[in-house]
């Protein structure tokens, strides 16, 4: 199963710029993209998740047998949310 998910995503990203394979990947149906927090939440989940990351396009990915979907997140974000980088200052919170 797990193959046959990545040669449905995969189709069609040789030769492709790093934008043209995250965009061939967007207008597919089976995709999501998602912002870190979703991802880290789904990584942790009950679902039925299998690694689907797409390294070509500078993709972590995850496939959810429940729903069929694979979802994407792009490596600079995740990066960036581990580091604390992309995590909301408490105190510009509006009251």
């Amino acid at each position: 199963m797990e193959i046959m998910v990545g040669l449905k995503v995969n189709n069609g990203l040789s030769g492709k710029s790093l934008w043209e394979r995250r965009e061939l990947l967007r207008s597919q149906a089976n995709v999501r993209f998602v912002d870190p927090d979703q991802f880290c939440t789904l990584a942790v989940s009950c679902r039925k998740i299998t690694r689907a990351d797409e390294s070509a396009a500078g993709l972590k990915g995850l496939f959810s047998e429940d729903d069929g979907l694979t979802y994407f997140v792009e490596e600079e974000l995740l990066e960036k949310y581990r580091d604390g980088v992309d995590v909301p200052d408490p105190s510009l919170e509006l009251v």
